[in-house]
C-alpha cells in the first residue's frame, strides 16, 4: 500500500497568522497557486491514486479539489481528518488572543499545543483520533490501494507518530502542501516477526514542499 499524507495549502487564515484549529478559513489567493502546484507535480510524476480522503474544512477540501483534478475518483470528507480544536482562540491571532483572554498563559499553552484552552481537544483524544484513522485506512484498503489524504499540519504530526509507532509526539513545522509518503506492507503490518524489516516499510518523502521552490509562493 502506498499513503501520501499531505497539508492543505495556505489559507487566509494562514497569512495572516490566525490561530485556526477547527475554524474554517478558505485558500488564499497564493495557497490555489500552491494546491495547483502540488496538482502539476503529481501529474508529472503520473501519480495516480485509488483512493482520496480529506478534511471537510475549506482550507483542505479546496487543496483537494484542486489536486485531484482530472483523477475518475471521488473525494471521500472525513471528520477525523480535521485539525484538532483550539477552542475559545479559534480564529485568533496571538495578539488577539492576548486581548481577549489576559487569563491565559498563552506562551504556557504554546507548549503544550493549547489543549488546556477551553473548548479545546485533549491531546490524549487527538493521540486516539490518529490512531483511528490509521487503523481505518489500513484495514479498509488492500495491498495494490494507493491513499492520497490531505489533513492539517498539527494532526499530521500525530499521524505519523502513529504510524512510525511513536509514544512520543515529534514536533516539526509543516510545509503548505508538504507530502508525507509511506510505502507498507500491509501483510507485514501486524506480524511481529517482519516488524523490524526496514525493506516492508519504507518513507519516500517526509514534508517534502518541493514543488513550490522558486515560484515565490
Amino acid at each position: 500500500m502506498r499513503l501520501m499524507l499531505v497539508r492543505h495549502a495556505e489559507s487566509t487564515g494562514n497569512a495572516e497568522m490566525r490561530l485556526q484549529g477547527r475554524a474554517d478559513f478558505p485558500l488564499s489567493d497564493t495557497g490555489r497557486r500552491q494546491a495547483d502546484a502540488l496538482r502539476r507535480r503529481l501529474r508529472a510524476e503520473v501519480y495516480q491514486p485509488t483512493h482520496v480522503y480529506s478534511s471537510p474544512l475549506r482550507r483542505t477540501a479546496e487543496t483537494a479539489a484542486i489536486a485531484a483534478r482530472g483523477w475518475p475518483i471521488p473525494i471521500t470528507h472525513w471528520d477525523d481528518l480535521m485539525e484538532h480544536d483550539v477552542g475559545v482562540l479559534s480564529g485568533l491571532t496571538l495578539e488577539e488572543a492576548a486581548r481577549k483572554h489576559p487569563d491565559l498563559d498563552l506562551e504556557a499553552e504554546l507548549a503544550r499545543q493549547f489543549s488546556g484552552v477551553e473548548g479545546a481537544e485533549p491531546l490524549e483524544d487527538r493521540r486516539r483520533r490518529a490512531i483511528r484513522v490509521v487503523d481505518t485506512l489500513l484495514t479498509r484498503h488492500g495491498q495494490g490501494d494507493s491513499l492520497f489524504v490531505v489533513s492539517h499540519g498539527g494532526f499530521i504530526q500525530h499521524v505519523v507518530a502513529v504510524l512510525m509507532a511513536a509514544g512520543r509526539i515529534w514536533g516539526f513545522s509543516t510545509g503548505n502542501t508538504a507530502l508525507f509518503d509511506f510505502s507498507i506492507d500491509l501483510d507485514a503490518w501486524r506480524a511481529e516477526e517482519t516488524q523490524l524489516s526496514a525493506a516492508l516499510f519504507r518513507i519516500e518523502r517526509f514534508n517534502d514542499a518541493s514543488h513550490l521552490e522558486g515560484l515565490g509562493i
